[in-house]
């Protein structure tokens, strides 16, 4: 029979592999356009969306009294900015009071405008004569990082903003206090300026400070970031702001490894 032809059966097979093969190839291409659908997707809502920007600053040196480092962590987002710092030395390393971190300047890249509110929590210590911690409490409020604290003798520290740039300080108003050491439970090394209960309390770790700034966005930039330490008068020291990598570089790296992976999978056909 003519359907039995050899030649008929060899045409039809080969009508078949191109329809198999141009479905294989409508297949890949509809899920490639998925993907860059997806892909798209993603970039764009990357770039409408404005999430809080956190730029971390830190500085190590060393002065007369030994060698200091610490971080200022900041967050900025719409109406707010949250700044953590953190002395970076570990408690044996502190010898003195001219060791702990007792204030921070920055430089924002627009008006801060009207501030709303102030406050900094961390955990307030007294250390006692032999370095030890005789008493915390953690998530305490610590006013004088925010210049709120009580008239002297106690110390009401000091906030003030000049143009952009915005100093915040636990020095200033009276007997300095609040200032801040590293994590831990005792300070074995420290001398009298420490165990002598003068600057008692001590803020023992993080100190967050959050503020509430009208004109503040999640664009507003930080610069110019300088950390002092110890009493009056205390060393300024500038900062250097820690590599990052963004979002947006991610997500490139992202694209680039996708881009990598369809060139292997093409190669491998």
């Amino acid at each position: 029979m003519f359907f039995n032809c050899p030649m008929y059966l060899k045409l039809d097979h080969a009508r078949g592999m191109v329809r198999n093969s141009n479905n294989v190839k409508g297949m890949n291409m509809l899920a490639r356009v998925f993907r860059l659908a997806a892909v798209a997707a993603v970039v764009i809502g990357l770039a409408g969306v404005q999430p809080a920007q956190a730029t971390p600053f830190s500085v190590s040196a060393n002065t007369p009294d030994g060698p200091v480092a610490a971080t200022a962590d900041f967050t900025v987002s719409n109406g707010q900015i949250q700044i953590v710092l953190t002395n970076d030395l570990t408690p044996s390393q502190i010898i003195s009071a001219g060791q702990t971190l007792s204030d921070v300047k920055f430089t924002l890249s627009n008006a801060p405008g009207n501030v709303n509110s102030a406050s900094a929590t961390g955990t307030e210590a007294t250390i006692n004569g032999s370095g030890g911690i005789a008493s915390s409490t953690p998530g305490a409020s610590i006013p004088r990082w925010v210049g709120a604290g009580p008239a002297p003798p106690g110390g009401q520290g000091t906030f003030t903003i000049t143009g952009n740039t915005i100093l915040l300080q636990t020095i200033g108003g009276g007997q300095p206090s609040e200032l801040i050491l590293p994590s831990g439970t005792s300070f074995p090394n420290a001398n009298a300026s420490i165990t002598g209960g003068q600057f008692n309390p001590f803020v023992v770790g993080p100190l967050t400070i959050t503020l509430a700034l009208s004109g503040v966005t999640a664009s507003t930039t930080v610069s110019d970031v300088f950390l002092s330490f110890g009493t009056g008068p205390d060393v300024e020291i500038p900062t250097n702001p820690v590599p990052e990598p963004s979002t947006l570089v991610m997500a490139t790296m992202g694209l680039l490894g996708f881009a990598g992976y369809r060139m292997r999978r093409r190669h491998a056909m």
